[in-house]
């Protein structure tokens, strides 16, 4: 029998707003995460997955839109009459008690399920021949704070094909910016016979366990830079060898930061777009860019610049961020600053009537005079050697950059 196939995606979050964000950017952003869900489907059923299970938070309760109501069971529908089983269980976003979108949108009728409440309940997958490929354990929220440990309810199992446990959870040592709902240790997946946890509820995609696999995918979509990266879902193979688990990038917009902290020799506007472009461009080579993919950028500017000056301020912020986000492409672009500094120039400050030059020139005489050296160093230093000449060669090494570092902090205190 052939390996069971499941792709496993969480918190999609559909229709949550975005109102920091411009109205153009906001509108890109949010119909990213229906696109996104499209995506989804697509993999599914281009990769014949027996299952496409969903881990939790599909919408935030009271903002779904009438035109997602609408769409949202056709797309889902495009996965359940191509033979994919679609399998969704409630989070804290989108909790099964009570009335709300729920009750409202016409689910899919044949191979999909809706578990909304605390009981587990298997879901069998059955392939076109009827034979069964596996099966998913799973269980959802019937309000939007649980604060019991859903996992620890999941029973023991033992079949002759995969089983799959499906939940939406928060495993201790994950939180990330996350509410501790439905609580559990990674301890609580193990010893009960799943093949595969399929969890939701972390925005990052993470493998919580080994043995047995556990995997947060993250969210299908980010929306705003506290969820940065690519974002997708996992397509997951089960055999008699293990899971084989791979990430997939399926988000339309992905947010991300550009730091540019070498701008020493950096003096006007058009160094600082040479040094995005080539920022820009390193990025663009990492894991799971996507070919037609929109950006949201930080860019972070910081460190000693003859431009420093040009840099600082809700004004030049605004207007780098604009200059940045022509000349890259970008959807949108917001300029933070880091610490812009002014360059240090040892050799202005040396041989003056000041404490500063007589601290410069202890450091210099301290590189070749070991009796300077030997006065300047304390008698016990952690890491130095015992042996004379090791020493002296250890500390000259910690005097490197030293010179920098004193006139940077002295003007600093002087405010200069």
């Amino acid at each position: 029998m052939r390996a069971l196939r499941i792709i496993h995606a969480a918190d999609c979050h559909l229709d949550a707003p975005s109102r920091s964000l411009e109205r153009g950017v906001r509108e890109r952003v949010e119909q990213s995460a229906r696109t996104a869900l499209e995506r989804l489907v697509a993999l599914a059923v281009d990769r014949e997955a027996d299952a496409l299970v969903l881990a939790g938070d599909l919408f935030d309760r009271d903002l779904l839109r009438i035109p997602t109501e609408l769409w949202l069971p056709e797309v889902l529908g495009e996965a359940t009459e191509a033979g994919v089983t679609v399998i969704a269980v409630t989070g804290n976003h989108d909790p099964g008690g009570g009335s709300g979108p729920l009750d409202r949108i016409p689910w899919p009728t044949a191979r999909f399920h809706l578990v909304r409440d605390r009981r587990v309940r298997p879901i069998e997958l059955r392939r076109g021949d009827g034979a069964l490929a596996g099966i998913v354990m799973a269980a959802g929220h019937e309000s939007p704070r649980e604060a019991d440990n859903l996992v620890a309810t999941f029973p023991a199992v033992a079949a002759d094909v995969p089983v799959v446990g499906l939940v939406h959870c928060q495993v201790h040592g994950y939180e990330g910016e996350h509410d501790r709902y439905a609580p559990c240790v990674a301890s609580d997946l193990a010893g009960k016979g799943y093949a595969y946890w399929a969890l939701g509820h972390v925005h990052g995609s993470v493998a919580v366990s080994a043995d047995p696999p556990a995997w947060y995918p993250g969210c299908l979509q980010g929306r705003h830079f506290g969820e940065m990266g690519a974002k997708g879902a996992l397509d997951v193979e089960i055999g008699p060898d293990g899971a084989a688990v791979e990430f997939r990038p399926l988000a339309p917009v992905r947010w991300q930061d550009l730091l540019l902290d070498d701008l020493a020799h950096v003096s006007d506007t058009r160094g600082v777009l040479e040094r995005c472009d080539a920022a820009f461009g390193e990025l663009n080579r990492r894991h799971g860019v996507l070919p037609d993919q929109d950006w949201v950028l930080r860019v972070r500017v910081g460190g000693r610049t003859p431009f420093f000056a040009e840099l600082r301020g809700a004004e030049a912020a605004d207007d780098l961020a604009l200059a940045v986000r022509e000349r890259l492409g970008v959807l949108a672009v917001e300029v933070r600053d880091d610490g812009v500094v002014p360059p240090v120039e040892v050799a202005a400050h040396e041989g003056q009537p000041h404490v500063l030059s007589a601290a410069l020139e202890l450091i210099r005489r301290a590189h070749y005079d070991d009796t300077v050296l030997a006065e300047i160093a304390p008698g016990a230093l952690a890491g130095a050697p015992d042996e004379p000449s090791a020493r002296a060669a250890y500390l000259r090494a910690l005097l490197d950059g030293l010179d920098v570092e004193v006139v940077a902090a002295m003007l600093e205190e002087q405010g200069t």
